[in-house]
């Protein structure tokens, strides 16, 4: 029988018992070798270090990365201690839902589940994630694009949600690429996202990956280790079990497939301050580009912002607001955001080349030839995009070229929450700088 991933805080008390055991007896291998490969630290730097791993960001193959990385470690958590961990599974975090109690569930306090430095302070939650499993029809658009696609990396789920949640909201471990899945909570969070992904699927009728072939890294010797083999949760002897909250929460029908678009044009955005980019985000937090006059009022609009770099020393946001030239940009006002949001970004610091957390430079890992050369996390630069076609409805072209688009640069918090402000923040922030070309797009929308 298929096993059931389960909502961690559906777990009864023996269940979450038994998942710690199967925890402890992984961190007891390390303990005695931190190179055993069926040990935590091993499993954890599969994600965390370059030497061994490390995982997939920024491309069509993050999904599958994460997925198999969770399909293996629960292999080990069920054979830890059999029988009694024979059915344990890792639990999923529900973090569309905010906690009734608390800002994670009661069960990340556990001894064996908690982390002394998490982000406690109160913090939002995505607001769009929902709305990217259930409308988001388009695999690239949705789980990242291939490699090879020009100029295009992220996916949605991960630009969003996904880098939004590690820096922004947990913090602590999480915070950081080269320490992530040393907090036990990453694998219930990631568990999420794979059940986010198995949605997508379901509901668009599981369509082909788009490198099928690709190898994991870090699975290599595994019998299960391309792309292709993690399509499919049954396949892989689980399946999520639904709470009554998700439920109603993907219960609409998708919505019909989007028309194919051609691209119509492309229009440099201009910007409307003096001086370079660093400066203003530097003195201000903020940019404003006006936008150029429409070739047509029934396009697709999207504004494309291209290499924005990924910094390594830490993690920033960029909130996009379209509004008119006259009215002040206010980021802070309920209203203003209400009217004028046309979304966010989060980009979650890169994990640079050669300094891998658990980095060995005299031996091999196990003596099992894991290791390779060093490889980035993340990419060091990403595309990101804003769908701006509701905020310019209906406008007339002059009306058009009198809106701005206005970009408020938030970097993340301190590990533990503490506030950074963007004025002031240089020493702290040298290189989170982003560069970039700004372009609006029009595509047609009948092609």
């Amino acid at each position: 029988m298929v096993k059931q991933r389960k909502d961690i805080n559906s777990l009864s008390a023996t269940e979450i018992a038994d998942y710690i055991h199967a925890l402890n007896i992984l961190r007891q291998r390390s303990a005695s070798n931190p190179d055993d490969p069926t040990g935590y630290d091993f499993q954890a730097g599969l994600h965390n270090d370059p030497t061994i791993g490390p995982c997939e960001h920024g491309n069509d193959l993050f999904l599958a990365w994460h997925r198999a990385h969770l399909h293996y470690f629960e292999k080990l958590l069920q054979e830890s201690d059999a029988p009694r961990t024979a059915n344990v599974t890792i639990p999923y975090w529900d973090w569309l839902h905010k906690e009734s109690v608390g800002k994670f569930p009661a069960a990340f306090d556990e001894p064996g589940l908690s982390e002394p430095d998490r982000n406690l302070t109160d913090t939002l939650l995505p607001a769009d994630t929902r709305e990217i499993v259930t409308e988001e029809r388009d695999w690239s658009a949705f789980g990242g694009y291939p490699r090879e696609h020009p100029g295009s990396d992220y996916g949605r789920l991960e630009l969003d949600g996904h880098n939004y949640m590690h820096p922004f909201y947990i913090g602590g471990k999480m915070a950081d690429s080269s320490t992530a899945a040393e907090d036990p909570i990453y694998f219930s969070f990631h568990c999420f996202i794979d059940l986010l992904w198995a949605e997508w699927q379901r509901r668009n009728g599981m369509p082909a990956p788009t490198s099928p072939n690709a190898d994991l890294r870090g699975f290599s010797s595994q019998p299960k280790h391309r792309v292709g083999d993690f399509q499919n949760t049954t396949t892989l002897d689980y399946e999520y079990q639904y709470t009554d909250k998700l439920k109603q929460a993907f219960e609409m029908a998708p919505p019909a497939a989007p028309e194919p678009r051609k691209l119509l044009t492309t229009e440099k955005l201009q910007p409307l301050f003096e001086g370079s980019i660093t400066t203003q985000l530097r003195e201000t937090g903020q940019l404003q580009y006006g936008l150029p006059t429409p070739t047509t009022t029934d396009a697709t609009v999207v504004v494309r912002l291209q290499q924005l770099k990924i910094p390594t020393t830490g993690s920033y946001m960029l909130r996009a607001y379209v509004h008119p030239r006259d009215v002040p940009f206010d980021p802070n006002d309920a209203e203003f955001s209400r009217l004028h949001s046309v979304g966010y970004v989060a980009l979650w610091q890169a994990h640079g080349t050669g300094d891998g957390h658990h980095d060995h430079p005299d031996h091999d890992h196990s003596g099992q030839n894991h290791r390779h050369p060093p490889q980035p996390h993340h990419p060091t630069s990403a595309t990101v995009r804003f769908d701006i076609t509701k905020a310019v409805a209906g406008a007339t072209s002059e009306a058009t070229s009198d809106q701005v688009l206005s970009l408020e640069f938030i970097p993340a918090p301190g590990p533990a929450g503490e506030s950074t402000p963007p004025k002031g923040w240089s020493r702290r922030w040298p290189s989170t700088t982003p560069r970039w070309r700004c372009t609006a797009r029009y595509a047609d929308p009948s092609f």
